[in-house]
């Protein structure tokens, strides 16, 4: 009787440990088996709009709002990377850019969709630096309200003669080259025969390049194709859409359902936004907002690393070519010798550096600054590999501190070449009569009012004015065949102060390779012995300074002065010039070097996309 009840408390024992355990077990094999078949793909949000240049401009609060296209690329780069993100939304929105930077920047949107992620594009509207950063990604969705300002291209040069004409002002300027127009926006009122020639053929070449990209980015779609549509463009969002120009007409909350409801049932799919901190302004009114102030004005130094042991320098040239005037602070980015020279002289000394990147994005200006910028160049050259990436524009001054390197790289759409000087001064003495002022002038020696603004040139003036520039015409001439291993007839033939593109530039001998900063990394690193997968420590030059740093350092120097800045840092502080700012810079800074010289190395316009 024992024995049967001890049975019968074991079966019932085991019954209840069987009722409990045996559902649990079946629930953890269900969750198991939910968790394996519901995937998760994460679409990530990227806003791409704003200005992006390769250094950022100081001002007042420590950087204006431009953005660096390195920091711009470490983020695609990280997202590239990311395994978990399937797909990425790119909010497109206003651009300013030149051509060499949009390429740059389409090249990296085409590497990152090769990583195997879905590239989606959403616009509000856009115009063609908007579509053809849009025509890289894998889907095309326009507002139902917006419009695509797809119109083509155009050059706008501005002529200052007439102004000059009504401020009684002449100029009095002369250029070597056939091509070299420097001086036409002082001295005509429309575009002589070789200047429009030369900017048709900028723009004839830089047109081809974009109804290019936008067939290679449009299924259907053939470069004849895309000129007869731009031909009829701007259109609306159901023009666009019917075109075959955007592949669908949604609002952005649309898109994302749009996108949910595409997949399949097993998946689930998430829409993030990446962190990205932004700075807000501090409340002024508190003691503690007044110290957050400040410390914007002059924000920490990073911690120090220990520099690798091998290292590639990496060498900003940014801004017009101006010579070592006495200023407090800019507020854009200009490029002198004094800093040039530090740069390459920390490269050249460090040990640690194996090889150098010289990074230009200038229109030229001073040709003596020009002259001792290629000096260091050439110097470094002698001594370690120097690879130039060139940016939007590397032409006429551009062009010179770049010849002297061993290899030099270019985007197909940037500007270069211009290979050319003009000069000249401008006679205010009709200014100054309207104003009710004289000078009185005595001389000793015959070309002593050369440099005077109460005057034209007089005779033997013009005459030394022009072997000046017949001089430093052959010496530009000369070091570019040397720098290119070609003859003097040879550069003097595509010189004559002629702009080119990129792609044009490559055919005729005046580059070597056509890409962007990374391609002429990857060739820097091989041509110091090192391979695309070694890891090179990275030293950006010149150092950035914050706003402080500037003054307090523009105080300590003897040939600073705080009462007598530039003429072109007080121009941008001016708010009646706010809308002219563009044309005001470029015009600013060659009166800047017309200070000290009388000839120029520089570029007369600027080519941007819109």
């Amino acid at each position: 009787m024992y024995k049967i009840k001890s049975i019968i408390q074991v079966v019932i024992l085991l019954c209840i440990s069987t009722a409990f355990v045996l559902p649990l077990s079946a629930d953890e094999h269900a969750e198991d088996k939910v968790e394996a078949e519901v995937s998760v793909k994460k679409y990530v949000e990227f806003t791409l709009s704003g200005t992006f240049t390769d250094t950022r401009d100081v001002n007042f609060l420590g950087t204006a709002s431009s953005k660096t296209l390195r920091s711009l690329f470490r983020k695609l780069d990280t997202l590239k990377n990311d395994e978990e993100i399937a797909g990425i939304i790119f909010k497109i929105g206003s651009i300013g850019i030149g051509w060499g930077n949009l390429q740059e920047i389409r090249t990296k949107l085409i590497e990152l969709g090769k990583s195997g992620k879905e590239m989606i594009c959403y616009l509000e509207g856009g115009g063609n630096a908007e579509y053809l950063l849009a025509t890289t990604m894998d889907r095309i969705v326009l507002m139902p309200t917006g419009s695509l300002n797809l119109t083509g291209l155009r050059s706008e040069i501005l002529f200052f003669k007439g102004l000059l004409e009504k401020l009684d002002i002449e100029a009095d300027m002369l250029s070597m080259g056939e091509f070299k127009s420097g001086v036409e926006p002082y001295i005509r009122d429309t575009m002589s025969d070789s200047f429009r020639e030369s900017m048709t053929g900028l723009l004839d070449d830089l047109y081809t390049q974009m109804l290019e990209k936008i067939a290679a980015g449009r299924n259907g779609i053939t470069p004849e194709r895309a000129a007869e549509l731009i031909d009829n463009g701007p259109f609306v969002a159901q023009e666009a859409h019917n075109f075959s120009l955007v592949d669908d007409l949604l609002y952005y909350d649309q898109l994302l359902e749009n996108i949910k409801n595409q997949q399949h049932e097993d998946e689930l799919v998430e829409v993030v936004e990446p962190d990205n901190k932004k700075r807000k302004m501090p409340n002024m009114n508190s003691f503690t907002g007044l110290m957050q102030f400040f410390s914007m004005l002059n924000p920490p130094q990073r911690a120090r690393r220990r520099p690798a042991a091998n290292q590639l320098a990496l060498i900003y040239a940014s801004g017009p070519i101006l010579p070592n005037l006495g200023s407090s602070f800019s507020t854009m980015s200009v490029i002198t010798p004094k800093s040039l020279s530090k740069a390459f002289q920390k490269a050249r000394s460090d040990d640690s550096v194996k090889v150098v990147v010289l990074r230009v994005d200038s229109p030229g200006g001073s040709a003596v600054a020009s002259d001792l910028i290629w000096r260091e160049v050439m110097l470094t050259q002698r001594e370690k590999p120097v690879v130039v990436s060139m940016a939007n524009v590397a032409a006429s001054g551009g062009y010179y501190i770049s010849m002297a390197a061993g290899t030099i790289v270019a985007h197909p759409g940037t500007l270069t070449g211009s290979i050319g000087v003009y000069g000249g001064k401008l006679n205010m003495k009709g200014l100054y009569n309207k104003l009710g002022l004289k000078k009185e002038i005595i001389t000793y020696g015959k070309n002593a009012t050369i440099y005077s603004d109460y005057g034209n040139f007089s005779p033997t003036e013009r005459e030394r004015i022009q072997k000046m520039m017949h001089t430093i015409y052959h010496e530009f001439v000369d070091k570019a065949a040397l720098g290119r291993n070609m003859s003097f007839e040879e550069i003097d033939k595509i010189a004559q102060g002629r702009v080119w593109t990129g792609k044009q530039a490559k055919e005729l001998g005046l580059i070597d390779e056509l890409g962007g900063l990374d391609t002429a990394i990857s060739i820097a690193k091989k041509k110091a012995g090192f391979t695309d997968d070694d890891k090179l420590g990275l030293m950006i030059l010149p150092e950035q300074k914050t706003f402080f740093e500037q003054i307090f350092e523009s105080l300590l120097e003897e040939e600073a002065s705080l009462s007598n800045p530039l003429p072109f840092q007080v121009a941008q502080h001016h708010p009646t010039l706010s809308i002219l700012k563009k044309h005001w810079n470029h015009l600013t800074a060659l009166l800047t070097v017309f200070q000290t010289e009388r000839v120029v190395t520089a570029l007369p316009f600027d080519i941007i996309i819109r």
